[in-house]
């Protein structure tokens, strides 16, 4: 795929990717300080729902992760917005919304249609 910059590219992929991670180092830091004693049922339910919360965005940020790095690697490679259904060009409007789209528009349609009779 041809982008007027692919370092540009790149560039906002890092980005995105430091930010992941210093979010997740946030969640991590801000939970192990609240995990202290607290004496009040009430404080405790609020901090475990907290917790509940925290881990799930942990766990989404460790598959936005994952997708970047992957996006980064194809970068790397020069497959970078290529569908890895039907190996035609991902537009690049699609990449600006979502850098680590793995397929294009059709294709993703394709497979959640796939994944809801599967379900």
């Amino acid at each position: 795929m041809e982008f007027q910059n692919i370092d540009q590219v790149k560039n906002n992929l890092m980005h995105l990717l430091a930010n992941l991670s210093r979010n997740s180092n946030e969640l991590l830091e801000q939970w192990s300080k609240s995990s202290e004693n607290i004496p009040d049922n009430l404080d405790k339910a609020i901090m475990h729902a907290e917790m509940d919360f925290a881990f799930t965005r942990l766990f989404r940020d460790g598959l936005n992760k994952e997708g970047i790095l992957r996006a980064l690697r194809k970068v790397d490679e020069g497959t970078y917005g290529i569908c890895e259904e039907c190996e035609e060009e991902i537009p690049v409007g699609r990449l600006n919304a979502i850098p680590d789209a793995r397929y294009c528009i059709a294709c993703q349609m394709a497979l959640e249609r796939e994944e809801k009779i599967v379900a």
